[in-house]
């Protein structure tokens, strides 16, 4: 690549888009006949510390593929948006986001699945628990037997269960799964033995209750903890925050 594209490719980005946006290394595309680089961004962000006395740390995300430039024949310029770059750039920054919500959901299930709102927001699941330790099949008579929407909020639980082995399908219902018996082994009481299958569920399908079963009360304990979890994975080190910091990430995040 001749230096006077490289300069070009540079010097149209840094018009078009702002300091944030840097640009790769070019390659040419035979099949365009153009020169093809990839806009990315090393994102800084400012990550404090509460430790008396405060410090501040400067560290950088690296996103990349967030857009192309294609420069052509007598230096014309094709180029993905500002705006779609942006676009971009906002939806890296909340894969990021979710990434760490994703990590702190898998490393506190026991936790959650501890709390009052889990217990009462899956209370469908506690009462499956209960019915297949007692009596061993829940009988497909018994669901008809329901009104149809709460049988039928009781059959996406039971697949649910089904897909992580804690349940299986019978001909006259559904009775319990080798991991069910595993669990219930390991657990020194029923209580015990309902939060173990708790916070397997939250760990292995929080995606699932919240996008299809609509459960979002536990999300402010996983926003609470992700306000900490996420500067701190960032920063690559332990944080001292204190309680108006958390806080005040909280809103700047969430709202």
């Amino acid at each position: 690549m001749t230096m006077n594209v490289a300069q070009e490719i540079r010097k149209y980005v840094f018009q078009n888009y702002g300091n944030l946006i840097s640009v790769g290394e070019a390659r040419f595309d035979e099949k365009t006949k153009t020169w093809v680089a990839e806009l990315q961004s090393d994102y800084p962000r400012i990550i404090h510390d509460d430790r008396s006395p405060s410090e501040k740390m400067l560290r950088f995300l690296s996103l990349r593929r967030l857009g192309t430039v294609r420069l052509g024949e007598n230096l014309a310029v094709e180029a993905t948006s500002r705006d779609e770059c942006v676009k971009n750039l906002s939806s890296f920054l909340n894969m990021w986001q979710e990434r760490a919500e994703r990590i702190i959901v898998r490393a506190s299930s026991d936790n959650l699945a501890r709390i009052n709102e889990a217990q009462w927001v899956l209370a469908k699941v506690g009462m499956i628990i209960s019915n297949l330790s007692q009596k061993q099949v829940i009988l497909e008579s018994e669901l008809e037997s329901r009104p149809d929407r709460e049988s039928e909020k009781i059959r996406r639980y039971l697949k649910l269960l089904e897909g992580l082995d804690l349940v299986r399908r019978v001909e006259e219902g559904y009775t319990y799964g080798n991991l069910f018996v595993e669990l219930r082994n390991q657990a020194e009481s029923l209580q015990e033995f309902k939060v173990a299958v708790l916070s397997l569920l939250i760990r292995e399908r929080y995606s699932a209750l919240r996008e299809l079963f609509g459960i979002a009360q536990l999300e402010p304990f996983v926003h609470v903890d992700s306000c900490y979890y996420t500067p701190a994975l960032e920063a690559e080190r332990i944080l001292y925050w204190t309680q108006d910091s958390i806080i005040d990430y909280y809103g700047e995040l969430y709202g």
